[in-house]
Protein backbone atom coordinates (compact mmCIF):
# COMPACT_ATOMS: atom_id res chain seq x y z
CA UNK A 1 0.00 0.00 0.00
CA UNK A 2 1.36 3.34 -0.80
CA UNK A 3 0.18 6.95 0.58
CA UNK A 4 0.19 10.12 -0.59
CA UNK A 5 0.76 13.13 1.86
CA UNK A 6 -0.16 16.41 -0.30
CA UNK A 7 -2.60 18.97 -0.04
CA UNK A 8 -3.75 18.17 -3.57
CA UNK A 9 -3.60 14.90 -3.26
CA UNK A 10 -6.94 13.80 -4.04
CA UNK A 11 -6.89 14.71 -7.65
CA UNK A 12 -3.76 12.15 -7.73
CA UNK A 13 -5.87 9.41 -6.60
CA UNK A 14 -9.44 10.01 -7.35
CA UNK A 15 -11.19 6.40 -6.49
CA UNK A 16 -8.82 6.00 -3.71
CA UNK A 17 -10.83 3.31 -1.03
CA UNK A 18 -9.35 5.53 1.97
CA UNK A 19 -8.93 9.42 2.34
CA UNK A 20 -8.40 11.04 5.98
CA UNK A 21 -7.42 14.29 6.97
CA UNK A 22 -4.19 15.52 8.95
CA UNK A 23 -4.00 18.75 10.96
CA UNK A 24 -0.21 19.48 11.74
CA UNK A 25 0.27 23.26 12.96
CA UNK A 26 -1.78 25.06 11.21
CA UNK A 27 -1.74 23.14 8.08
CA UNK A 28 -4.44 20.73 6.98
CA UNK A 29 -3.66 17.56 4.88
CA UNK A 30 -5.18 15.25 3.05
CA UNK A 31 -3.52 11.57 3.09
CA UNK A 32 -4.98 9.31 0.47
CA UNK A 33 -4.42 5.73 0.77
CA UNK A 34 -4.45 3.45 -2.49
CA UNK A 35 -3.98 -0.22 -2.51
CA UNK A 36 -4.36 -0.62 -6.26
CA UNK A 37 -2.52 1.25 -9.52
CA UNK A 38 0.55 2.83 -8.40
CA UNK A 39 3.09 3.55 -11.05
CA UNK A 40 5.90 2.49 -8.66
CA UNK A 41 4.42 -0.94 -8.15
CA UNK A 42 3.82 -1.40 -11.95
CA UNK A 43 7.73 -1.59 -12.83
CA UNK A 44 9.34 -4.47 -12.08
CA UNK A 45 12.71 -3.60 -12.44
CA UNK A 46 14.84 -7.11 -12.04
CA UNK A 47 13.41 -7.16 -16.05
CA UNK A 48 14.85 -3.92 -16.75
CA UNK A 49 18.06 -3.84 -18.38
CA UNK A 50 19.72 -1.12 -19.74
CA UNK A 51 22.66 -1.89 -22.52
CA UNK A 52 23.85 -3.45 -25.40
CA UNK A 53 22.20 -6.40 -26.50
CA UNK A 54 23.48 -9.76 -28.11
CA UNK A 55 20.85 -10.88 -30.14
CA UNK A 56 20.61 -10.84 -34.01
CA UNK A 57 20.47 -7.10 -35.29
CA UNK A 58 17.78 -5.69 -37.01
CA UNK A 59 16.92 -2.34 -38.28
CA UNK A 60 14.72 0.65 -36.35
CA UNK A 61 13.60 3.30 -38.76
CA UNK A 62 13.26 6.22 -36.38
CA UNK A 63 10.68 9.01 -38.19
CA UNK A 64 11.05 12.47 -36.94
CA UNK A 65 9.61 15.84 -37.46
CA UNK A 66 10.34 17.68 -41.51
CA UNK A 67 10.76 14.50 -43.04
CA UNK A 68 14.11 13.17 -40.42
CA UNK A 69 14.68 9.71 -41.01
CA UNK A 70 17.25 7.76 -38.85
CA UNK A 71 17.84 4.15 -39.14
CA UNK A 72 19.67 2.00 -36.91
CA UNK A 73 20.70 -1.34 -36.09
CA UNK A 74 18.95 -2.62 -32.82
CA UNK A 75 20.17 -6.55 -31.54
CA UNK A 76 16.40 -8.32 -31.06
CA UNK A 77 17.48 -8.17 -27.40
CA UNK A 78 18.18 -4.50 -26.28
CA UNK A 79 15.10 -2.10 -26.26
CA UNK A 80 13.95 0.31 -28.87
CA UNK A 81 15.36 3.17 -26.94
CA UNK A 82 18.75 2.18 -25.90
CA UNK A 83 19.51 1.47 -29.76
CA UNK A 84 18.40 4.91 -30.91
CA UNK A 85 20.26 7.00 -27.55
CA UNK A 86 23.33 5.12 -28.41
CA UNK A 87 22.90 5.90 -32.10
CA UNK A 88 23.45 9.43 -30.74
CA UNK A 89 19.15 10.58 -31.34
CA UNK A 90 17.23 12.69 -29.17
CA UNK A 91 13.93 10.64 -27.81
CA UNK A 92 12.54 11.85 -25.16
CA UNK A 93 11.73 9.08 -22.17
CA UNK A 94 11.50 9.95 -18.35
CA UNK A 95 11.17 6.51 -16.16
CA UNK A 96 12.55 4.02 -18.69
CA UNK A 97 10.26 1.65 -17.05
CA UNK A 98 7.06 1.46 -19.26
CA UNK A 99 5.29 3.64 -17.30
CA UNK A 100 5.20 7.01 -17.45
CA UNK A 101 4.54 7.08 -21.54
CA UNK A 102 7.15 9.85 -22.22
CA UNK A 103 8.92 7.52 -24.38
CA UNK A 104 6.03 6.61 -26.99
CA UNK A 105 6.27 6.13 -30.16
CA UNK A 106 3.91 4.86 -33.18
CA UNK A 107 5.34 1.67 -34.51
CA UNK A 108 4.12 1.66 -38.51
CA UNK A 109 3.44 -1.59 -38.75
CA UNK A 110 1.44 -2.06 -35.69
CA UNK A 111 1.23 -4.04 -32.48
CA UNK A 112 2.99 -6.68 -34.08
CA UNK A 113 6.24 -4.99 -35.08
CA UNK A 114 7.49 -4.28 -31.15
CA UNK A 115 7.36 -6.94 -28.14
CA UNK A 116 6.67 -5.28 -24.82
CA UNK A 117 7.27 -8.49 -22.69
CA UNK A 118 9.11 -6.84 -19.76
CA UNK A 119 6.41 -4.43 -18.89
CA UNK A 120 4.32 -6.00 -16.38
CA UNK A 121 1.13 -3.74 -17.36
CA UNK A 122 1.12 -2.16 -20.26
CA UNK A 123 -2.16 -0.96 -19.73
CA UNK A 124 -1.64 1.25 -17.06
CA UNK A 125 -0.54 3.33 -20.00
CA UNK A 126 -1.45 2.23 -23.31
CA UNK A 127 -5.38 1.41 -23.69
CA UNK A 128 -6.20 -1.48 -25.98
CA UNK A 129 -6.84 0.92 -28.79
CA UNK A 130 -3.52 2.58 -28.44
CA UNK A 131 -2.26 -0.63 -28.66
CA UNK A 132 -3.72 -1.79 -31.66
CA UNK A 133 -2.73 1.78 -33.25
CA UNK A 134 1.02 0.67 -32.80
CA UNK A 135 1.31 2.85 -30.05
CA UNK A 136 4.75 1.91 -28.04
CA UNK A 137 6.76 2.48 -24.88
CA UNK A 138 10.27 2.03 -26.53
CA UNK A 139 12.30 2.31 -23.27
CA UNK A 140 11.24 -0.99 -22.48
CA UNK A 141 10.22 -2.43 -26.01
CA UNK A 142 12.11 -5.11 -28.09
CA UNK A 143 11.55 -4.76 -32.05
CA UNK A 144 10.40 -8.30 -33.50
CA UNK A 145 11.86 -7.36 -37.28
CA UNK A 146 12.77 -4.71 -39.26
CA UNK A 147 10.45 -1.84 -38.32
CA UNK A 148 9.67 1.56 -38.51
CA UNK A 149 8.52 4.40 -35.76
CA UNK A 150 7.15 7.46 -35.76
CA UNK A 151 8.44 9.72 -33.25
CA UNK A 152 6.78 12.89 -31.23
CA UNK A 153 8.39 15.56 -28.93
CA UNK A 154 4.86 16.62 -27.30
CA UNK A 155 5.73 13.97 -24.42
CA UNK A 156 2.98 11.49 -24.16
CA UNK A 157 0.39 11.43 -27.37
CA UNK A 158 -2.49 9.49 -27.18
CA UNK A 159 -3.93 8.05 -30.11
CA UNK A 160 -5.85 10.83 -30.70
CA UNK A 161 -3.72 13.48 -30.93
CA UNK A 162 -1.18 11.64 -33.00
CA UNK A 163 0.03 14.05 -35.48
CA UNK A 164 2.55 11.82 -37.37
CA UNK A 165 5.88 11.94 -36.72
CA UNK A 166 6.95 15.51 -34.67
CA UNK A 167 10.50 14.55 -32.51
CA UNK A 168 13.14 16.28 -33.05
CA UNK A 169 15.50 13.37 -33.39
CA UNK A 170 18.56 15.38 -34.78
CA UNK A 171 18.40 17.37 -31.97
CA UNK A 172 17.95 21.21 -32.28
CA UNK A 173 18.85 24.69 -30.78
CA UNK A 174 17.79 25.32 -27.58
CA UNK A 175 15.18 28.16 -27.46
CA UNK A 176 16.05 30.67 -25.54
CA UNK A 177 14.58 32.18 -22.19
CA UNK A 178 14.94 35.57 -23.58
CA UNK A 179 14.57 37.32 -27.06
CA UNK A 180 16.84 40.72 -27.58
Amino acid sequence: MACLLSASAAFAVASAPRRATQVTGRTARLVVCAEDKMARNSIDLDKRKIGPGTGKPVQVTFLGAGGQSVTVDCPEDQYILDAGLAAGLELPFTCRGGICGACVAKCQSGPSGVDHRDITDLEFTLDDDEQAEGLSLICMAYPVGDIVLETQSDWGMRVGEWKGPTGEIGGREPTPLMRD
